[in-house]
Formats: structure tokens, sequence, C-alpha cells
């Protein structure tokens, strides 16, 4: 080999070293995906919690699906926003892709092959008619009104789903002011109270959330052994004297509770029972 074919091979080699940085440079996308690992799990959610995903890199951005702990992602590259990072991912089988806080991911490998209940993910779309409608991939279809409270479900939703249907409408709802789709004024209600568990024993909180013109949420935890059961009031906690609704458990266990305002017209007190024989009561 002459020594203008050797410098002629080095110079080719060196330009496409160059060429190959550059596009990383002027890529910042391609670069992260690329360097991350190729899937992400969920994990450092409080287990009465869910990881948001939302439509951009941000909090001000809307929810559009939401994942436990433990839920598996494909990695589509991450970016820093100020002080944060947030992570672009993608559910496994292509059906929904977002953006999530990259302080709940942790490198992970390839999910099972399977998908099971537990780690389907509701998608939540905004109708327009502002009916919101809960989605998930296993067929599952649970619709609300602008109001968040549930008007239909599929035959195929399983307790589990629904509360986690639920669970999402009631995070859009917060954010969006306390309506599927629009914004209105006056004050939130936001109670907390404590109470006792009987059947699994040990005490519980709960909370009753939501905006004055629309439905009022129900959130019941704790336990010795940790349930999370939701439902929906129609009227602000009391306003009338009383009210009951549906609960769905994380258990997979359903029920029903009763929210009376006491005597003295002083508080409220919500007493539950569910179909695995628990059942208690919480002050508030």
């Amino acid at each position: 080999m002459t020594l203008l074919a050797k410098f002629t091979r080095r110079r080719s080699a060196r330009l496409r070293s160059f060429a190959v940085m550059a596009l990383l440079l002027l890529s910042p996308g391609l670069s992260m995906a690329q360097m991350g690992p190729d899937y992400w799990k969920v994990t450092g959610v409080s287990s009465d919690d869910h990881l948001n995903i939302r439509s951009g890199a941000g909090a001000s951005y809307r929810v559009v699906g939401m994942a436990p702990n433990g839920y598996v992602f494909r990695n589509l590259g991450c970016e820093g926003t100020g002080t944060s990072r947030w992570c672009h991912v993608e559910t496994p089988d292509g059906g929904l892709s977002g953006w999530v806080a990259g302080r709940y991911l942790t490198e992970s490998g390839a999910p099972g092959h399977h998908t099971s209940q537990a780690n389907d993910v509701p998608e939540l779309f905004i109708r327009s008619s502002g009916e919101m409608e809960v989605r998930f991939h296993t067929g599952c279809t649970a619709l609300f009104n602008s109001s968040g409270r549930r008007i239909g479900t599929g035959g195929s939703c399983s307790g589990t789903q629904l509360t986690r249907a639920n669970a999402a409408v009631e995070s859009h709802m917060r954010e969006s002011g306390g309506h599927g789709g629009t914004s209105g004024g006056g004050a939130d209600v936001n109670l907390s109270g404590r109470g006792i568990l009987h059947g699994g024993g040990g005490s519980i909180d709960g909370k009753v959330f939501g905006h004055k013109e629309g439905a009022y949420a129900v959130m019941i935890s704790g336990g010795t052994h940790v349930i999370t059961c939701t439902g929906l009031f129609q009227s602000a906690p009391m306003t009338v004297k009383s009210q009951s609704t549906r609960l769905h458990c994380t258990s997979g266990a359903s029920g029903t509770a009763v929210l009376s305002t006491n005597r003295n017209g002083q508080g409220a007190t919500l007493t539950f029972t569910l179909s695995d024989g628990e059942g208690g009561y919480i002050l508030f």
C-alpha cells in the first residue's frame, strides 16, 4: 500500500468519526436514547399512588396515563429541564407513549412476554363533549361524565381496573381545576380524616376532595395489610344529611361507603363495608 493510500484511509476514518460526533451533538434526543438503557422500571412511587404519564416533558403538561411501581417502559430518550430530568417512554406494546419524571425510573431488563392486568396502563382521552374515556390495552373501557362520575364500563373491566380508572380521572380533575376538560371557579373540598379498619385491623386514613361544581372523590387507605379503595360522592360533604357510593379496592374487593353529617353539624363520619368481610369508619 502506498503512503498516499494510507494517508487517504486515515483521513477518511477521521472524517467518519467527526461525522458521527457531529450527528450526536446535533441530535441530542438520538444520543440520549442510544446512551440510556433499553427499558426503564417505575420505582419509588408511594404504595397508594401512581406515576403520571404526561403529554410533554414537564409537570404542566396534561396527564395521559398512569403506571404503578414495577411497570416496565421502553426508553425513547431523556432530557434535562432545569434541575429535573424527564424521560420519553413507551409501553412495551407501543400502545401509549408519553413523558415521566426521571427520578422515578431505574434501569430494567425487557418485560415478560405476557401482559398482566396489574401492569395494564390506563389511557385517558377527553371527548369533545367533555366526557372522559379511560382505556386499558386488555380491552377494558370506562366512561366518565365531565364531573368525574363513572357512567359506563366495558364488560371485561375488573375491580382493580375500575379503581385505577377512577384514580386516573381524579388525578386529571385535580390538575384541571376539578373538571374534565373544562375549568371553573369555586373552592375545592379537601377533607382528611382517620379511623379504624375492622376485620383486617389497624388504623386507616380517609380523604374527600373535589370541585364544588363536580363530583367528590373519596379515598380510603391503610390497614395492617395496606388497602386502597376509591369512590365518588355527588354532593359536597355536610351539604346533605347522608349519601353513599360504591367502592372499588386495589385488593379486588368492592363495597359501599356512607358519608353522614354528624348530629351537631360539625364534621362527618364515613362508614364502609367490603365484600371480603372488612369494614370500618373514618371521622372527618
